[in-house]
């Protein structure tokens, strides 16, 4: 009997120190399994700033299509594609002989008319002296003053004429209106031209633009002056700082709008039609303002064209980490921007965020701050 209960107690023993021994090992690895973190702690918002890069081309700042003002044949061209040219060089001459013929019609149509009104003038003197003497009658003295009018409007229209017989003899010389280089050649001697047809495409180099199509919702956060970067895929360590000069109020295609980019100066080599990628920093304001954190320490949402994303806060009380639902509205050089869900003092895990799950227990690394 007594061995009987000697054996029940020291078997009882035995399996209630089995039992604290695997309670042991089991919190021996739940410690073992509290995950390290990185985390920031959230200080205060940042203004609402972010970098974007867009594509462009250069264009000459200063470009011009030039044509005769008058029609005619071209009897000479000077200059070709790719020629420079300075302000006042004669660049195209149209055949002149009927222009000077013109001139000469006026000239003699003017002179006709300048002594038509010298007589009339003359008469109507004349007559008015008379008149007072009552030698002319009040009716003959009217119809002198009316010649003498007459004649005077047309000697001014004389004149007008052959003002503008000068002026298109003078426009059959085509002139550089600046200095630059020809772009285009649309013309060749002894062709028929009109008035107002294209014949040279001349553009200034001394400054150059890079010409924009920005996106709809980028358009209202730029201003004239803005800078920006330009560099050129096929000029090899180059960068160009530029500033906004022009921006289109029109959308175009794909409700984009056009923007210009003043460029400082213009590196050798840098022409028209030379492709270009433009940094711009935009400026979202004041209702966009946010924190800052590492790419690292977003969880990629569903459909994360959205904006909404998650992170993990990190809970003193119970020492595990929250799952939280945030909005990410941009950012800039590895970093997002947070616009919602998140506060001032909030702790985030910015590492191995893959590795969390909502309500998982952790140990905190050295914190920074934002």
């Amino acid at each position: 009997m007594y061995k009987l209960q000697y054996r029940i107690i020291l078997f009882t023993m035995l399996a209630l120190g089995g039992l604290s021994g695997c309670q042991q090992d089991e919190t021996e690895t739940k410690v073992e399994n509290i995950r390290p973190i990185k985390t920031i702690t959230l200080t205060a918002k940042t203004q609402a700033t972010e970098e974007r890069k867009f594509s462009g081309l250069v264009s000459p700042a200063n470009s011009s299509s030039l044509s005769f003002e008058v029609s005619g044949k071209v009897i000479e061209i000077t200059v070709d594609v790719g020629d420079q040219v300075v302000v006042g060089q004669r660049l195209a001459v149209v055949d002149d002989e009927p222009f000077k013929l013109k001139v000469q019609s006026a000239e003699a149509d003017f002179k006709k008319a300048k002594a038509n009104f010298k007589h009339s003038a003359s008469d109507y003197e004349r007559k008015s002296e008379l008149a007072v003497k009552g030698y002319v009658s009040a009716s003959d003295l009217d119809s002198a003053l009316a010649q003498r009018d007459a004649a005077r409007n047309q000697e001014a229209m004389a004149l007008s004429q052959l003002n503008i017989a000068k002026r298109e003899l003078r426009k059959t010389v085509l002139k550089a209106p600046f200095g630059g280089y020809i772009s285009k050649r649309l013309v060749e001697p002894h062709q028929e031209i009109v008035s107002g047809q294209e014949l040279l495409q001349l553009d200034e180099l001394e400054e150059v633009d890079v010409e924009l199509m920005l996106p709809e919702n980028i358009i209202g956060y730029l201003k004239q002056g803005d800078v920006g970067i330009a560099s050129f895929p096929s000029l090899q360590d180059i960068h160009v700082e530029g500033r906004i000069d022009e921006i289109g109020t029109l959308a175009e295609a794909a409700n984009t709008f056009p923007v210009s980019l003043r460029l400082d100066q213009r590196p050798d080599g840098l022409y028209p039609g030379i492709t270009a990628e433009v940094q711009l920093l935009i400026d979202h304001g004041e209702q966009n303002e946010g924190f800052l954190l590492p790419a690292s320490a977003i969880v990629a949402g569903v459909g994360t064209g959205s904006g909404r994303h998650s992170v993990f806060v990190y809970e003193p009380q119970s020492g595990a980490v929250r799952k939280q639902s945030v909005f990410v509205s941009g950012g800039q050089r590895q970093m997002a921007r947070i616009t919602e869900g998140l506060r001032t003092g909030d702790t985030v895990a910015v590492a191995g965020v893959s590795f969390l799950s909502d309500g998982m227990k952790v140990r905190l690394l050295d914190d920074k701050r934002d």
